[in-house]
């Protein structure tokens, strides 16, 4: 999947389930396979950059976790920016598509509201290592890969914004400036990982209905 600007493209695996197998007696494409391998090399990168920091972590490092040579990672990325770019770029761009899902689905507008909440909250849980890279190593970013995300993050606030917007259109939310939450709502969505991780005491669907309660009742819903 690629997002585009006026300046460069930074790439990201699709949003479908990396992990689940091919089907039997079915040939993959070979957009297929390269989109495969380049999600397994952020998968590997993704958890060393956690778990090492961008600057220690190598393409070594990930190379040799992977079983591969180094020469095999420059045949799907140009560079450890790049990959880091990658990384950084996979939790917005999730997210986007999960609200234009929800945009798409049945029910009113605070049904849809409220299931692009959930959906974002999820993949910020499931994407944790890919959004605490992002948070911690985004000084580590080129200029041009950073502005890019950046955009895609004010994208994610003006289509959060709309779904709220439609809410206050249908006399379904009183707020005259309800839009304008959703910049907090965001703010709210991201602080996900500083209460949750993997072994918490809490439990993953407690967490998405908190985050998601607590930001409607921004807008003056329950």
């Amino acid at each position: 999947m690629k997002r585009a600007t006026r300046s460069r493209t930074v790439e990201v695996p699709p949003a479908t389930a990396p992990r689940q197998a091919r089907p039997r007696g079915r040939r993959m494409s070979k957009p297929d396979v390269v989109a495969l391998k380049r999600q397994g090399i952020l998968e590997v990168a993704s958890r060393l950059f956690h778990e090492k920091g961008y600057e220690t972590a190598t393409l070594d490092m990930v190379a040799d976790e992977l079983n591969v040579t180094k020469p095999y990672l420059y045949t799907y990325y140009k560079n450890k920016a790049e990959i880091l770019a990658s990384v950084c770029a996979v939790g917005v761009t999730e997210s986007l598509d999960a609200l234009d899902r929800a945009a798409a689905a049945p029910g009113n507008s605070v049904d849809r509201l409220r299931a692009a909440l959930h959906e974002v909250a999820a993949i910020i849980i499931d994407r944790m290592e890919y959004i605490v890279v992002y948070q911690r190593e985004m000084k580590s970013l080129t200029n041009v890969d950073a502005q890019q995300i950046l955009r895609l993050r004010h994208e994610f606030d003006l289509r959060i914004a709309h779904l709220v917007e439609q809410c206050r259109a249908d006399g379904l939310v009183k707020m005259h400036d309800a839009a304008a939450m959703s910049v907090w709502m965001g703010g709210l969505l991201s602080w996900i990982p500083n209460c949750y991780w993997r072994g918490s005491r809490r439990k993953r669907e407690d967490v998405i209905e908190q985050v998601s309660h607590a930001c409607m009742r921004l807008i003056g819903l329950d």
